[in-house]
């Protein structure tokens, strides 16, 4: 092998041990918060905006999201001053075989790495902001056992919603949570979850895979889900090449719109399958949503 030869496999091994340290270390343990103005036509006009922070796909494990970043999270969550926080679901991790069933069941996990889960469950009760912390289920977390996290969630302040809807109290227009059950796992409903909402009230669907914007029983104008991780590895170019959803690649930059039903999507916090991210940072939504003649959402940085 000539000097050139060799010289250029040294240059390729050197980008090879750079790519990898980003994407295997130092990307997901980073950490962008996105912000976003977000005008939807299907509020009543003298709606005040609601300042809603948007998190998903926590994926507690012991790699790269410890418990103790859960906490750090959380405070930086509360540092934004949100009206209200919503978590889209996924909050349990699952690296390799465990990223999927059989082996995320609980039962077959060890007892140090469900105790790893459920204290990760338990620093979601570090979130707090004034008009509450409102959740939904993942599919991981009910491959785990949604009936634990159901049980570690209710004794923190953390609401959680399945296919059911809750009311935020304001003076200047109240706002309707329809909180839908994951599609892979429960039972997804809107016509149950809906059914308090009165005719006309300004309301947001959470709901944690995207894909059930498209259900033909869902006439929510605006909904907001995880899951994707926007492919949670994007390449120049050619984007994703694991797409879980139809919505990985036409909400990558965090929203999409039919008409004027709206669907924003974050890229989430943790991973699945693999500890690896490249070109999907770990990401925290803001949104101030208001109401407006044309549902737009607009990127402010």
């Amino acid at each position: 092998m000539g000097k050139r030869s060799r010289l250029i496999l040294c240059l390729l091994g050197v980008i090879g041990v750079v790519l990898a340290s980003i994407a295997f270390w130092f990307e997901p343990r980073s950490l962008v918060v996105s912000e976003f103005e977000v005008t939807t036509s299907a509020w009543p006009a003298d709606t005040k905006a609601l300042r809603v922070v948007l998190i998903s796909d926590i994926h507690v494990d012991d790699v790269h999201m410890p418990p103790e970043r859960v906490r750090r999270i959380a405070a930086k969550v509360k540092a934004l001053n949100p009206d209200v926080i919503l978590l889209a679901g996924d909050y349990i991790g699952g690296h390799g075989l465990q990223a999927g069933p059989p082996e995320a069941d609980r039962a077959r996990r060890s007892t140090r790495d469900n105790q790893l889960h459920e204290a990760g469950l338990k620093a979601l009760g570090d979130l707090d902001a004034p008009l509450g912390v409102i959740a939904v289920m993942g599919n991981h977390d009910c491959w785990w056992d949604c009936a634990r996290v159901r049980e570690i969630l209710s004794q923190t302040s953390v609401q959680l919603l399945e296919n059911r809807a809750v009311r935020l109290n304001r003076a200047q227009g109240d706002v309707w949570i329809v909180g839908i059950e994951d599609g892979q796992t429960q039972k997804p409903d809107f016509q149950r979850a809906s059914q308090t909402v009165p005719s006309g009230a300004a309301t947001i669907a959470l709901a944690h895979n995207p894909g059930l914007f498209d259900w033909d029983s869902n006439h929510m104008p605006l909904q907001l889900s995880g899951h994707s991780h926007a492919g949670q590895v994007r390449f120049p170019l050619i984007g994703a090449p694991v797409r879980i959803t139809r919505h990985t690649e036409d909400t990558a930059d965090g929203w999409t719109a039919e008409g004027e039903r709206l669907l924003i999507v974050t890229r989430g916090l943790g991973e699945s399958g693999l500890p690896v991210r490249f070109g999907a940072a770990p990401q925290i939504m803001v949104l101030t949503i208001r109401p407006g003649s044309h549902s737009i959402v607009k990127p402010l940085n």
